[in-house]
């Protein structure tokens, strides 16, 4: 799943997706600040988790929509301890949401650890924006809360797929697997194609020449017949 980490400058995305992925990324900066992007791959009982920080600062609109593009998930990081950044949290909010409009979203309160962080109540008094949203209290030095926080918005992430999955799962391995997901699905081929080469991409299947036989991988099914199977650990 592609998942997009976004939020103002120095609210510490790019110390969660180190986090995330136990260091397994990359960091386009100057000077420690992100200018390009992060990167980097995780791995959640088996179902890999591409992520993708995005810069900080304001100027960088273009980079922002680019790595937004089809994303499944987002992670918005809000800093919890300077309430000067409350302003600029709400600017990118809108930002986002411009660009992934119906994507899943949650909120990582970020440095908990701090003695002056907020509260959540506090943050969603002074960050209306959040409201309805789910709200994490974490910390991504620590790894406070942050497995609790990634697991639900794949899980959200996934239900919004929840169709296409089940179908993947019962098709997977048929030698007209394509042809019955059509007609399940009462899409036309390129539609389902498309899909297909989506989760291909996401490593959560295997497509034949063709495209008339995918494969689920034995690792994920479980997840894509039953997505509340991810909040488990």
């Amino acid at each position: 799943m592609k998942l997009v980490v976004t939020g103002p400058l120095a609210s510490g995305k790019s110390l969660l997706i180190n986090r995330i992925t136990n260091g397994a990324c990359i960091n386009i900066e100057r000077r420690g600040t992100t200018i390009a992007m992060d990167h980097g791959v995780a791995n959640v009982d088996g179902m890999s988790v591409f992520m993708f920080g995005t810069p900080g600062l304001l100027r960088f609109r273009t980079m922002r929509k680019i790595l937004c593009s089809g994303a499944d998930g987002i992670i918005f990081v809000v800093d919890s301890v300077d309430p000067e950044s409350d302003a600029r949290a709400k600017l990118f909010f809108r930002e986002v949401a411009f660009f992934l409009p119906g994507v899943p979203c949650v909120v990582a309160a970020n440095k908990q650890d701090v003695e002056e962080a907020r509260p959540v109540d506090r943050l969603r008094s002074s960050m209306s924006f959040l409201a309805g949203l789910p709200v994490f209290p974490c910390s991504a030095k620590t790894g406070e809360n942050v497995d609790s926080m990634l697991r639900t918005l794949l899980y959200l992430s996934m239900m919004q797929w929840s169709s296409v999955f089940r179908k993947f799962a019962e098709h997977s391995g048929a030698k007209n697997g394509l042809s019955r997901f059509m007609k399940d699905l009462k899409v036309e081929r390129e539609q389902a194609v498309g899909y297909l080469r989506r989760f291909e991409l996401r490593k959560l299947l295997q497509v034949q020449v063709g495209d008339e036989q995918f494969f689920v991988k034995d690792s994920v099914r479980p997840f894509l017949e039953n997505p509340v199977l991810i909040m488990h650990r």
